[in-house]
């Protein structure tokens, strides 16, 4: 699975760009793209306004999640294989482009874990 997978990821995210112009690449794919961590992602994480041009069987619901800020969430498969985890939010997170797609910035990050973890200490008690 991995490195094809890897390759699909970097593709939906190219593909994604064109399609939906303020898609941002968040998470465990962000720190991946960033060269941050050797685990390869299992999916693409995004940030995006509007679902907008999302591909794939989109599927949009709400949640109370800790992870996310609005509640608005998506996810879509693509017929690759690829599964794009996506947050609906008001606001994108900061960003620079890398490797041609655009990856929230580390500053972003940090800030974006300072305000998550609060509220989602109570999620861990019982384990990941």
């Amino acid at each position: 699975m991995g490195q094809r997978l890897s390759s699909e990821i970097v593709k939906a995210a190219h593909h994604l760009m064109r399609q939906n112009g303020e898609s941002i690449v968040v998470g465990s794919t962000a720190l991946w793209l960033r060269d941050m961590t050797a685990a390869e992602p299992n999916d693409l994480d995004i940030v995006v306004r509007s679902l907008d041009g999302i591909p794939g069987d989109l599927t949009a619901y709400e949640t109370d999640s800790p992870f996310s800020i609005s509640g608005k969430r998506a996810f879509s498969l693509l017929p690759d294989g690829v599964k794009i985890d996506i947050f609906v939010e008001d606001r994108i997170p900061d960003f620079e482009i890398i490797k041609g797609i655009r990856i929230q910035t580390v500053a972003s990050m940090l800030r974006h874990y300072q305000e998550l973890l609060p509220r989602a200490k109570d999620h861990w008690k019982n384990g990941i």
